[in-house]
């Protein structure tokens, strides 16, 4: 739960307490609107709100979108991994490994990882000059070097170039190739399922999953990056 703040925290602690998650739910996001208030601990508690009530897809919401602020936190993503479980989304390929793998770019911190490179660049430098003479080294730590450079790319890359995701919210929406009703359904997305966001318009949003891409309306999709 969220640390102890503004009188709307402490209202929310006290509901959730008590099993009363509509209302603590309330009180939570009134606290979000709050600037002082951290939002990550808020979106992590309204996840919890809305697993509890049952609200699976827009507690996979709230976790993804607490992740943005949390991003070392595994509570935040082992509840989140929860409600999918309950959603049945992934099922079939969530062995660990995959998972770990998957999940790795948020279990850790950018500037984690960052440093995490830097240090492998920096043992690889300091290689080259330490064993220059030895060629099998020699050549272990120039890969090494490319290595870490080729991983610090792709954070800058990741950082700059990273899409804006989405969460499907109702039960089941349907993609079509253009944004018009009259269009055939080409494919379809059920709730806690997590997209890219291509484009969007006022009633229209365009997305991308492996299951299919096509544009479907925005009620239909929650915005990790609006929370």
């Amino acid at each position: 739960m969220a640390s102890p703040g503004p009188e709307d925290v402490a209202l929310a602690e006290r509901a959730f307490a008590d099993g009363r998650y509509e209302d603590a739910r309330a009180h939570f996001e009134t606290a979000l609107a709050d600037g002082a208030v951290p939002r990550g601990p808020l979106l992590y508690d309204l996840g919890n709100c809305c697993f509890r009530l049952g609200r699976y897809a827009e507690a996979v919401l709230f976790y993804r979108r607490a992740q943005r602020y949390l991003p070392g936190e595994s509570k935040v993503i082992f509840n989140r991994r929860l409600a999918e479980r309950e959603l049945g989304i992934d099922a079939r390929s969530d062995d660990m490994f995959s998972t770990a793998v998957r999940d790795l770019p948020a279990l850790i911190a950018p500037g984690v990882a960052l440093a995490l490179v830097a240090l492998l660049e920096l043992i690889g430098l300091a290689g080259l000059v330490l064993l220059h003479r030895r060629a099998a080294w020699r050549n272990a730590m120039a890969l090494l070097v490319l290595i870490a450079l080729a991983a610090a790319a792709h954070l800058v890359h990741a950082r700059l170039q990273t899409p804006d995701t989405g969460v499907v919210l109702d039960s089941e929406i349907g993609l079509r190739s253009e944004p018009h009703r009259t269009l055939p359904v080409i494919s379809k997305l059920r709730a806690g399922q997590t997209v890219e966001v291509l484009e969007a318009s006022d009633r229209w949003i365009r997305v991308a999953h492996e299951a299919g891409a096509g544009w479907t309306t925005r009620t239909g999709v929650g915005m990790v990056e609006g929370g």
